[in-house]
């Protein structure tokens, strides 16, 4: 699906029932793997028990039941399902459209679209965790994400593609025209669209491990396509702790 008929298919998305990340139960934490490990005596995990043991000046029992402590609490925190919302804003001022759509021109109609219809959206929402999601920023906000992503991004532009990527290291000639919509929670990752160059109405996403900028889609569109096809890909390598290792999205279908 392509064009502005991916708003329509992703706003319906947006309202599916009883939204939820699914997470497979590991057999095994870190931690109780760890205490396993030292019980059949693996040579770096005793290594590391030892050096506890010197750190915190503890007798060997004092560790062991820190680690039993910790392996009790992380096996505590183990969920199978995450369960999201989705919140769409409402309609932004004509004043503040009206900027979007001087500042957009043409290179995005469904973005437009969009925001024609809401003033932002925050996306797969934790709702156990407010923090973590994927949020589009309010028009108002836009500006000054640009400035921050361009503060980042200080050395000339270097293009390479990996794994049939694109991915810029440094400032484009583009930046200055991007708008910055969108960001993952308590990360620092953003998402650009280039209004101007050579990769006008294509989607980045700004990373800061490494500091780069990594072409994600041929365009708005696409972008909302592959969060409602296959949201995984995306929010379980950039969204947070609640989605990393997540096998599978669902819902229960429309309202």
């Amino acid at each position: 699906m392509a064009g502005l008929e991916s708003i329509g298919a992703f706003l319906a998305f947006c309202t599916q029932r009883n939204p939820r990340f699914v997470h497979p139960i590991p057999q095994c934490t870190a931690y109780e793997q760890m205490l396993v490990d030292l019980e059949d005596g693996d040579p770096a995990v005793l290594t590391a028990f030892n050096w506890a043991r010197q750190a915190q000046n503890a007798s060997a029992e004092a560790v062991l039941t820190e680690w039993r402590r910790y392996a009790e609490s992380e096996r505590a925190s183990v969920r199978h399902l995450v369960r999201v919302a989705h919140l769409l804003a409402p309609p932004p001022s004509g004043a503040a459209l009206e900027d979007l759509r001087s500042r957009l021109g043409d290179a995005s109609p469904e973005l437009l679209e969009l925001y024609r219809r809401h003033d932002g959206a925050s996306l797969f929402v934790d709702t156990e965790d407010g923090g973590n999601g994927l949020f589009f920023f309010p028009i108002a906000e836009m500006a000054a994400e640009r400035e921050g992503v361009a503060e980042r991004l200080e050395q000339p532009a270097v293009e390479t593609v990996e794994d049939g990527r694109l991915q810029i290291y440094g400032s484009p000639p583009w930046l200055d025209s991007a708008l910055v919509f969108g960001g993952f929670g308590y990360a620092p990752e953003r998402l650009l669209l280039p209004t101007a160059g050579e990769h006008r109405g294509s989607v980045f996403l700004f990373s800061h491990d490494p500091l780069q900028l990594l072409r994600i889609g041929p365009s708005f569109g696409e972008l909302l396509e592959q969060l409602r096809i296959h949201p995984v890909a995306l929010l379980g390598s950039y969204g947070g702790a609640s989605y990393q290792g997540a096998s599978a999205y669902a819902a229960d279908g429309a309202p």
